[in-house]
């Protein structure tokens, strides 16, 4: 009986020593792992400037992205190695990248064209001519110190009889000096507002052309009317 009460204060004293060893481990590795950071490809002020005057209103969909992209984390590309995508674990966006696309292409195609984001919303037919924006990602692409890239096919389609739909194709390249983060997400946010720009274009040609203070390169091509 003293020999078994002995060998089971020694089990004890062994998984006592266990835990007590699995905390520390959770302890340090917890202490050394990096506070993870969150972006957002929305801007911080939630203000635009509304440049057009036509009450109008738009349906824009959810993009659809690359699945390379489609992740929490943020997927970047060396520019010495681009062929080679990897992900910055401590680096994440505060939601999905379609949301983060579409609610920020959404924020400055309504604030340059002075419309109305009717986007689930019940509208009268005939109150209100609404445009629709479908758009599909070919490159979303952040490569810190060298530059954001965003290729996109996108379709409008104008109110209901009024006149032809648009497929287009641009691609903007937004050069990025910075090597962090935060400055490859604002390049990415700069390509969304030219983009926008570029749509905005085509409902109304008498849109004011975007600021292009950052030198980026806009191509608009392939656009043919369907």
């Amino acid at each position: 009986m003293k020999l078994i009460h002995q060998q089971s204060g020694i089990l004890k004293r062994v998984a006592y020593a266990l835990c007590l060893a699995n905390m520390i481990g959770l302890a340090v590795g917890c202490a050394s792992a990096p506070p993870v950071r969150y972006y957002s490809l929305q801007p911080q002020l939630q203000s635009s400037t509304v440049t057009g005057d036509a009450p109008i209103g738009l349906q824009i969909a959810l993009p659809q992205i690359p699945e390379s992209v489609d992740r929490p984390q943020l997927m970047v590309r060396d520019p010495a190695e681009p062929q080679l995508m990897y992900a910055l674990n401590a680096d994440r966006w505060a939601g999905s990248v379609a949301d983060e696309i579409g609610q920020t292409l959404s924020f400055y195609l309504a604030g340059q064209l002075g419309a109305i984001n009717v986007q689930n919303l019940p509208v009268v037919p005939g109150s209100l001519p609404v445009w629709t924006v479908q758009s599909n990602v070919q490159q979303f692409e952040l490569m810190p110190g060298h530059s954001a890239l965003l290729d996109v096919v996108w379709t409008l389609k104008p109110p209901s009889g009024t006149r032809a739909s648009w497929i287009c194709q641009t691609r903007i390249s937004v050069p990025v000096t910075q090597k962090d983060a935060a400055s490859v997400v604002d390049g990415q946010q700069q390509a969304i507002r030219l983009l926008a720009n570029e749509i905005a274009r085509k409902i109304n040609p008498g849109v004011v052309a975007a600021d292009n203070a950052m030198q980026a390169s806009v191509q608009t091509r392939a656009c043919r009317e369907s």
